[in-house]
């Protein structure tokens, strides 16, 4: 995995906490913390973070973005949950360097989830939302059509409730192998 070409350790040193950007969410923080809370995590599945400690992990996000409210409730449930991970936020808007440093082919998608050690190695990094999830939006609800911003009134609303319910049934579950998948390809 390439280097990133910026000091990343600033961002996540004055980044926001996971109850800082709750508190910052407005009308959307009472979905993060239902996402937050709605998930048991096995021994297994924390044990496998727990094994890869100490662990810093960056998020890039705003808190608007659906994709955002529910993979970064993730991210600082396990965080929470694994000692010695820790989890910063850094906004999108307010930090343009560090997203062009992790801009997915050309565009800034977010969240972006990034993992490092203690020196700031990188050792993993993620963007957007599981495979799985995207081969459904694209292919099922926009068909290619449409960028998923174009949605509105009642047909946002009822992609909104579909989604959320793919999230907690299978796509947290996607989402966190992919994570894991990344972390595995690293040397320890």
């Amino acid at each position: 995995m390439p280097e990133p070409l910026i000091d990343v350790a600033p961002y996540y040193n004055q980044g926001l906490s996971w109850s800082q950007f709750v508190e910052s969410a407005g009308e959307h923080a009472a979905r993060m913390r239902s996402f937050y809370g709605a998930f048991d995590f096995d021994e297994e599945m924390l044990s496998f973070f727990n094994n890869r400690t100490p662990l810093q992990v960056i998020a890039i996000a705003e808190p608007w973005c659906p994709d955002v409210i529910q993979n970064v409730a993730v991210a600082a449930r396990i965080s929470d949950e694994v000692p010695g991970m820790e989890l910063s936020i850094a906004l999108r808007d307010k930090s343009p360097e560090l997203m062009a440093e992790y801009a997915t082919a050309g565009k800034n998608r977010i969240p972006v989830i990034a993992f490092f050690d203690m020196t700031f190695r990188e050792m993993a990094r993620w963007s957007g939302r599981c495979k799985k999830a995207d081969a459904w939006i694209f292919q099922e609800v926009l068909k290619g059509t449409k960028d998923i911003m174009s949605l509105n009134g009642s047909q946002a609303a009822t992609f909104n409730q579909e989604y959320d319910k793919r999230y907690r049934e299978t796509y947290v579950w996607d989402t966190i192998t992919e994570w894991q998948h990344l972390l595995e390809d690293q040397d320890y």
